[in-house]
């Protein structure tokens, strides 16, 4: 007798959501789009990532919406409604935040390139100074990161595959507009751009 316990095999229902392009899944041309992707590969999410890039690449992620350092998701899976997935990033504390936007401002070429959809390696630089990570998987402690996942579905891994192919889609958004990364992180654009 076999002591290996045998799950039923679960297709996802068929979606027409967000999908994915494979030539920006390996990380595409840029270093941020590489570093996001090599971050998610260190976390240890094994098979549930190779999993959540199927589905990103099915387009299973029907629904994606980003509101500062929080982005909501719905995941088509093999049950009939969608999974909710979250996932929340670590800001800096409000004082952390004024340094991290003086140092920008205090360099316009830097929001300059943001701007045009461009990443200067500075700006991971400012944010470690401060003692934050730029990109996802900053340890807090053991078993805690700067990046939470939440999924409605049942799961015990977490991430799940779910949570694994929105951040996969999240990885697409980040290479077109590298600001995005900053903004997940609690500043804005108008945080650097206005005038006080």
């Amino acid at each position: 007798m076999s002591k290996h316990k045998h799950y039923p095999i679960r297709i996802p229902r068929y979606a027409t959501g967000i999908r994915a392009q494979e030539s920006r899944m390996g990380g595409g041309r840029s270093w941020w789009a590489k570093r996001w992707v090599e971050t998610l590969e260190r976390m240890g999410l094994g098979a549930r990532l190779g999993r959540g890039k199927n589905y990103a690449l099915s387009g299973q992620v029907v629904e994606m919406k980003l509101e500062g350092p929080q982005v909501s998701a719905m995941v088509v899976g093999s049950r009939p409604d969608p999974y909710a997935v979250t996932v929340d990033f670590r800001i800096p504390d409000d004082a952390a935040h004024d340094r991290i936007v003086a140092r920008l401002r205090s360099e316009p070429m830097l929001i300059a390139r943001l701007l045009v959809d461009d990443m200067p390696m500075e700006i991971e630089a400012i944010f470690k100074e401060e003692g934050y990570d730029l990109f996802p998987g900053g340890k807090l402690g053991p078993g805690r990161y700067d990046m939470t996942t939440k999924c409605s579905c049942p799961d015990y891994a977490n991430p799940c595959k779910h949570s694994s192919a929105v951040l996969l889609i999240l990885g697409e958004e980040i290479a077109r507009h590298p600001a995005t990364l900053v903004e997940l992180r609690g500043i804005t654009m108008e945080d650097l751009c206005d005038e006080d």
